[in-house]
């Protein structure tokens, strides 16, 4: 339904010629956060009220899924009193979030003395970690950053599209999973569509603490990056378009397109099913088709700590890396390296 929704806006509702990265980023987006928003507009309806609380929630849920919203009042299924469908009904929902002050260094590794104020919120569907799964996004996590230098610094979807247990406790996973990710800083601005087969393993360190150690490794299928033509050491402020019209840019582009690869790790220590130390680190590939031709390798590597403080509360400190390495296909091979620290310190409350 979305790739012929997107099909249908670039040949019959757009101006200009019919965008191949527009259709695969629509089709493949469209998925990710279609499916994500549908099911969260579900944990706002409330299909067993009624009266004006019941009605208000319906329409918040419109808002989010507009779709299945539009036709439960034209059916009259925002009215009727049921209970909500059980594949709709998440066996585990936790949320979190985070705000604070977020530090910028150099690529001398020099902090910055001003601090930026940032707003994290990370949400979890379901149960990733476990579970024998054949239905697309049972279980999906969510993270989104504003501020810390940008409106939008990072946004990230994962849904598992398929989970299998390896062995009789549960404790070695084999998930395949799809990707939707953004993320803006001093380094690199990218933003990808990926699928990706993963690894879990859980193992209890003591009565009350164990670790979650997740691999995994798959096909970018499309990203998109900020574009750093050779001479250039920082991509120009955007300037307003002409008349020129929908999708159509008068002046140069500084993002290029293409297909590649993306690899990580991820260890997850908790104490009393509550976090208190992750370690994350991410490589993504990225070989530009549409732009300016070059090899992409980006590298990002992440250390939280965090300290609980009394009942959903709690204060934490995430130190941050980002890589860029850009590999220019020009007679002279040309090499150019990016590469930033990053800091942050921040209170957290966290629900389930």
């Amino acid at each position: 339904m979305t790739a012929f929704g997107s099909g249908t806006w670039e040949y019959f509702g757009e101006t200009n010629h019919a965008s191949l990265n527009d259709f695969i980023n629509t089709t493949l987006g469209g998925i990710a956060l279609g499916e994500m928003f549908h099911r969260t507009a579900w944990l706002v309806r409330d299909t067993r009220a009624t009266g004006r609380g019941r009605l208000w929630k319906e329409i918040g849920a419109t808002v989010l899924d507009p779709i299945t919203g539009v036709n439960r009042f034209m059916r009259g299924d925002a009215s009727r009193v049921t209970d909500k469908p059980a594949d709709m009904v998440p066996s585990n929902l936790t949320a979190s979030g985070a705000v604070g002050a977020l530090w910028r260094g150099d690529q001398d590794n020099v902090f910055s003395a001003s601090a930026q104020p940032f707003l994290e919120m990370d949400a979890i569907y379901g149960d990733p970690i476990r579970g024998h799964s054949r239905t697309a996004y049972d279980a999906f996590a969510m993270r989104l950053r504003f501020g810390g230098g940008s409106g939008l610094s990072e946004a990230r979807v994962r849904g598992r599209l398929l989970g299998q247990p390896l062995n009789d406790d549960n404790t070695v996973q084999f998930s395949v999973v799809q990707s939707y990710d953004f993320q803006k800083n001093d380094a690199y601005a990218t933003g990808s569509q990926s699928f990706d087969a993963a690894f879990g393993f859980t193992q209890n360190l003591s009565s009350t603490t164990n670790v979650w150690l997740l691999g995994w490794g798959g096909l970018t299928v499309l990203g998109a990056i900020d574009s750093l033509p050779i001479g250039l050491s920082e991509v120009p402020e955007e300037t307003e378009e002409g008349d020129a019209g929908q999708g159509v840019s008068e002046g140069p582009r500084y993002y290029d397109y293409g297909p590649g690869s993306d690899f990580g790790v991820t260890a997850v220590f908790s104490r009393n099913d509550r976090s208190f130390a992750t370690l994350f680190y991410e490589g993504r590939h990225l070989y530009s088709l549409d732009g300016v031709r070059a090899n992409h390798f980006l590298q990002r590597g992440r250390v939280d700590v965090l300290l609980p403080l009394r009942g959903v509360f709690g204060v934490g400190v995430t130190g941050e890396y980002f890589d860029r390495r850009t590999f220019y296909q020009d007679p002279a091979s040309t090499r150019v390296n990016y590469h930033y620290p990053q800091l942050r310190a921040y209170f957290t409350w966290s629900v389930s």
